[in-house]
């Protein structure tokens, strides 16, 4: 984790460096194609907005590991569920295809079951169980919504895809854009515990272990205002 830690700092001296010579939107940028019938890729980069996020959650990851550092309770399946969330947050961040950003979702919730049910404390499974449950319902909403993005985004002639920076300069239906736009809020709204979806997160936060609601509060539900911000804002009206 330090060394994830001083590659997050680099990266801002790096990104720095790189916007004086690239005015490209995103910057270190990667495409290699998944599923070539869906359109579907592999594409990471970065902007200023993810660089600022990444360097906040290897913060908050570096300061959970320390203070379970003495966890005495399955310790090496505690910090692989650490470490499966944090990449997942990470590859959120870092996600410009949809495909791949739902994907690392994913892979960024899961582990919160097991981290509240098993570490927590108090009715730890009633908690674990009912964040899970919500944070499910989120990502079928917010399935549905990358969908519907995916299958407007030929609107122009041009052949469906993932891709966000491709996305955002097709001219989507009005109609469309209504009628996704609040599913693909929602789903996000839910992660980042906004009013009224936010019923979960107390009783996240009252059994988490201390780690884990650090990651919880400062991490996990960033990406809520993240994912609006990057895709229902931008994309959508």
């Amino acid at each position: 984790m330090l060394v994830q830690f001083a590659m997050s700092i680099n990266l801002i001296f790096a990104y720095i460096r790189e916007k004086q010579i690239n005015d490209d939107i995103m910057v270190f940028t990667r495409d290699l194609v998944w599923f070539e019938t869906f359109n579907i890729h592999y594409a990471i980069g970065v902007d200023g907005i993810s660089v600022a996020m990444i360097v906040l959650a290897s913060i908050v990851v570096l300061a959970g590991v320390f203070i379970s550092w003495k966890m005495e309770d399955l310790p090496k399946e505690f910090f692989i569920s650490l470490i499966v969330l944090a990449t997942g947050v990470f590859g959120f961040f870092i996600s410009i295809d949809l495909f791949t950003m739902f994907l690392f979702y994913e892979i960024a919730v899961i582990p919160m079951y097991l981290l509240i049910g098993i570490w927590g404390s108090g009715p730890r499974e009633y908690s674990a169980m009912k964040l899970t449950l919500m944070l499910m319902g989120a990502s079928a909403l917010l399935l549905v919504g990358i969908l519907g993005i995916y299958f407007n985004s030929g609107a122009d002639g041009g052949q469906l895809t993932y891709n966000i920076l491709d996305i955002a300069r097709v001219n989507i239906p009005v109609d469309a854009q209504n009628l996704f736009f609040p599913i693909t809020f929602i789903g996000f709204a839910v992660l980042g515990a906004l009013f009224p979806f936010h019923t979960w997160s107390p009783d996240g936060h009252a059994s988490a272990p201390t780690a884990v609601s650090m990651l919880h509060a400062g991490v996990l539900m960033k990406l809520g205002g993240y994912g609006v911000f990057r895709v229902a804002m931008y994309l959508l009206p």
